[in-house]
């Protein structure tokens, strides 16, 4: 495996031209129930991706390397057939025009993929001039041979550079790049070179409200320049030195000038980038362009997409979606691919809506297992076969060949769960709670006039399912039945208790508006399993069916078992902790506690290790964070490579797929002077709803936080997760989280565990402990306000096989005990009070 780029990108992320299929990936990891491919009948796309974009005056792209997306001729065919301007993935970057003597020369990769494109007729969208990331250390040293004890790229043991000498470097760097392109291809704006923009500086925008540097990155060029005129110079040399000293001057401006950054699709990010601009605007800066990253996955919304490209028109600059991706998350499933179909096309309808002011748009790759961001699931339009992806239907605009949706979901695991379980709205014993309860239910289309509908869930276990349904079917008759459809078998529960199916338990209760229905259904399957199931229940007067699939199954992924902890209520004759970041206050002692243990594959190596409290009071939480940690670093300018905490919130317990604003990632350093979010509600909204505080104690460091979770009551539930972020030497080395597994908590909620409000400690049910040492098999960097690759950051990962806290049992009575007896081999039937 070629491995000449293998460096590190800018949210701590190894980018690499790795070459290892997303599915083929996936089925690695997960063993599946079917091939994770979907295709669908396509439409004449003889003009490719190039002619439904060309029409609109935008450029369509791809980010390749001749090594890489060109290396045969069906690649080069398949490009050809579909883009008209190539982003050199690596190449150009500002390490790949320098050999290991630190001599500036042309690589033979670029000078490969710019002879491809001039041979062809196809643009080149240069990336990129000035950049923090994948720029040697030694570039920004007072002596270029000081040997650099750091390995930590954008970190250096070494003096810097003064202001004069960097600003010569960076002109003659520039100056080097053009004259070198020019000196074989010809001058800018010439038939022959076929370069025409250039990312002239990139992800320059802090991912964190520093007022210390107005919100810009704290890179070498910043601590270099003192400030961050190095963006204005950059453009100023990139004007002179490509569209004037080595451009055609028969050609006016042959060079289209970008700015270009990551995450403006989060709000944060977007106003100190909108800042940035409006600085730059005012100085006379000559840019032409704004740039918007877009790696983003299933989880975000894209009206943020459009938001992006909304707020940006006040600069009547062109824009440019420079580095487009969209992650499935693992594992890579056909609802997922469809899924992500169905979010290419909603971005195409994007970019119709803002045709008139975008001058390309890029996917940053070719096919998925060419992508850097393939671990995370599949982000782009061919398959490693180059054969075409839902995605690739719907990015070319063709809806009516979209395949039709499929459901998905997850089912966690806990052993616990039966049928004899507490049902939700059950008085149970002190301190059980229903497991149904801990989760939302999932809602099932009603029948076409109304007869039945209903909600349901499910746990797993070794050797069993466990399905919950909750039907509405005022028509009550005893051959009215819920159908629980596990691949080709399928199990029958009458609402008079009576089954059909080998091996299947039921428990069944009426109510209110119908009854409830909790089935135990033999099957043997593993964690990450994706298993096709369906829950139908039919209204036998009408025989009409409320389902949770329109198609004869859905997706269930077998999850994680679920991390589960409770929050005792702050006793009426003492004081709501003060945040302060102190231990020793006295109503610490009454919280649970629960271990940040888990560590994910994609972090492996953290040494910090933490516990996590918690207790509530007026309608807020308290968190308090005490993390072990020998050696404090916060050089990093990536707020989630430091030492740092992180607390989610996901008001309500909704497990939402997408973050909403409700849902917070809240992220403070050690030392507690840095407070950072991701998706969700815009900055301002995020910090008024948290107070915390941070500081540095012997051996390690304590973080507490007062989060508003607006309407709060005992007995409801709230989704939570709590994460560290351990570096050393400049860099992230590891993270530990309390409960998801997967390391995309940045991006969705739906692994975070769930913790319930108490009212009163005697109603504790289980602190919640886990398994903490217990290694993931999947995550990706950072999450926040990141992304992966030319993106944001993002942090949060986990570990993998927690112990399942108990559940509670349902309070059965002897009366009860004695129907069981005589049920037994049957459903049971009986009445209960909502």
């Amino acid at each position: 495996m070629d491995t000449l780029f293998n460096t590190t990108d800018e949210r701590g992320a190894s980018k690499r031209r790795g070459i290892v299929a997303a599915l083929a990936a996936a089925a690695m990891l997960v063993p599946l129930a079917f091939a994770p491919s979907a295709t669908a009948a396509e439409g004449d796309y003889s003009g490719g991706i190039k002619g439904e974009y060309n029409a609109l005056g935008i450029a369509a792209g791809v980010a390749t390397e001749a090594y890489s997306g060109l290396n045969s001729q069906e690649r080069q065919d398949t490009v050809l057939a579909n883009f008209n301007q190539i982003t050199p993935e690596n190449s150009m970057k500002p390490e790949g025009w320098y050999d290991d003597n630190h001599n500036f020369r042309m690589s033979d990769d670029t000078r490969d993929l710019l002879e491809f494109a001039s041979n062809n007729k196809i643009r080149i969208y240069g990336h990129v001039l000035v950049w923090h990331s994948q720029t040697p250390d030694w570039f920004f040293q007072a002596d270029e041979g000081c040997e650099d004890t750091n390995d930590t790229a954008g970190v250096t043991s070494c003096a810097l550079a003064d202001k004069a000498t960097m600003q010569e470097r960076q002109r003659q760097h520039i100056e080097n790049v053009a004259k070198a392109i020019s000196d074989e291809f010809g001058l800018f704006g010439s038939d022959t070179n076929p370069v025409v923009a250039f990312d002239v500086v990139n992800e320059t925008v802090n991912d964190t409200d520093n007022p210390d540097t107005k919100g810009m990155r704290n890179s070498l060029w910043y601590q270099t320049y003192g400030g961050e005129d190095y963006i204005y110079e950059a453009f100023e040399n990139a004007n002179h030195y490509l569209n004037d000293v080595y451009a055609d001057p028969s050609v006016e401006h042959p060079v289209t000038l970008f700015i270009n950054d990551y995450s403006t699709e989060q709000s944060g990010k977007r106003t100190r980038y909108t800042d940035l601009l409006d600085r730059m605007v005012a100085k006379g800066v000559p840019f032409d362009g704004i740039g918007h990253q877009f790696h983003v996955a299933l989880t975000i919304a894209t009206s943020n997409l459009e938001a992006a490209l909304t707020d940006m028109e006040r600069f009547n600059k062109k824009q440019a979606i420079t580095e487009l991706d969209v992650t499935t998350g693992t594992p890579v499933t056909e609802a997922k691919l469809i899924e992500q179909g169905q979010y290419y096309y909603e971005v195409n309808q994007i970019i119709h809506r803002h045709a008139g002011q975008l001058f390309s748009v890029t996917v940053w790759g070719l096919t998925d297992g060419l992508s850097w961001r393939n671990k995370e699931g599949a982000p782009l339009l061919f398959d490693d076969n180059l054969e075409k992806k839902p995605a690739y239907i719907g990015y070319i605009g063709d809806s009516a060949n979209l395949p039709e949706p499929l459901k998905s979901m997850n089912a966690f695991k806990d052993d616990a769960v039966g049928i004899d379980s507490v049902l939700p709205g059950t008085v149970a014993e002190a301190g059980a709670s229903s497991p149904w309860e801990r989760l939302p239910l999932v809602e099932m289309t009603p029948s076409a006039n109304d007869a039945v509908s209903g909600s349901f869930n499910i746990y797993w276990k070794d050797g069993s399912l466990v399905v919950y349904t909750d039907v509405a079917d005022a028509s009550a008759a005893d051959d009215d039945t819920v159908t629980v459809r596990v691949g080709d078998a399928e199990y029958t529960i009458g609402r008079n208790g009576v089954t059909g199916g080998e091996g299947v338990q039921a428990n069944v209760v009426s109510s209110d508006v119908g009854y409830e229905v909790v089935a135990d259904i033999p099957y043997t399957g593993a964690e990450k399993d994706i298993v096709e199931m369906n829950v139908i229940a039919t209204d036998s007067a009408t025989a009409e069916t409320s389902a949770w699939s329109t198609n004869d199954t859905g997706a269930v992924t077998l999850a994680e078992p679920l991390s589960y902890t409770e929050a005792v209520k702050v006793p009426a004759d003492a004081q709501a902790p003060v945040v302060d970041a102190d231990p020793s206050d006295p109503v610490w002692a009454e919280a649970n506690e629960v271990p940040v243990g888990k560590v994910t594959a994609a972090t492996p190596s953290p040494e910090a290790t933490a516990t996590a409290k918690t207790l509530w009071s007026d309608g807020k939480l308290y968190v308090l964070m005490e993390v072990t940690d020998a050696v404090i670093d916060l050089s990093n300018s990536n707020p989630w490579e430091k030492d740092s905490v992180e607390v989610y919130i996901d008001r309500g317990n909704t497990k939402s797929g997408q973050y909403t604003n409700d849902i917070q990632q809240i992220r403070v350093s050690a030392d507690g002077a840095e407070l950072s979010f991701g998706s969700g509600a815009s900055e301002d909204d995020q910090k008024s709803m948290v107070q915390t505080v941070g500081k540095l104690v012997d051996g390690g460091y304590v973080v507490e936080m007062a989060i508003d979770l607006g309407t709060a009551e005992a007995g409801t539930f709230e989704g939570v997760d709590f994460q560290i972020n351990d570096a050393q030497n400049g860099a992230r080395i590891g993270i530990r989280n309390w409960a998801d597994p997967t390391g995309a908590g940045y991006q969705t909620a739906s692994h975070w565990g769930v913790l319930r409000l108490l009212a009163d400690p005697s109603d504790t049910e289980t602190p919640g402990g886990e398994d903490p040492e217990t290694p993931g098999d999947e995550g990706t960097p950072g999450g926040d306000t990141e992304k992966p690759s030319d993106e944001k950051p993002q942090p949060s990962d986990g570990a993998d096989n927690d112990k399942m806290p108990q559940t509670g049992s349902a309070v059965i009575g002897i009366a009860v005990v004695a129907l069981l007896l005589v049920a037994a081999g049957c459903g049971l039937v009986i009445a209960r009070r909502r």
